[in-house]
């Protein structure tokens, strides 16, 4: 359970979404642009970028517990029509898979 540790800001950003598809509000939907942003970013150089990749996949937290969280996250912006954010997540979600599936490559 010390992976908790590693995954409370993912768990945080996913209770800011489910407030925001709730509740519209544009300091939050704001803040939920820019940390999308910053995550898609991140997720596309660590793909690139072996360095990065590395030091991303230091988390003890198990894959699954991201994929969940992506998961979540897409389908509560898709039903709150937030598709621009939705689709954000969902490519987050599907290089984060691709770079999963990179890593466990070279590994073996």
């Amino acid at each position: 359970m010390t992976w908790i540790k590693d995954a409370y800001l993912d768990v945080i950003i996913l209770l800011f979404i489910v407030v925001f598809a709730f509740y519209a509000n544009t300091v939050l939907e704001v803040v939920l642009w820019v940390y999308t942003s910053l995550l898609l970013l991140s997720k596309i150089l660590a793909l690139f970028m072996p360095a990065l990749q590395k030091k991303a996949n230091k988390t003890t937290a198990p894959p699954v517990f991201y994929h969940v969280i992506y998961g979540l996250t897409v389908g509560i912006l898709a039903y709150s029509s937030n598709y621009y954010l939705a689709g954000a997540w969902l490519t987050i979600w599907i290089v984060s898979v691709i770079s999963l599936n990179s890593s466990k490559k070279k590994t073996t």
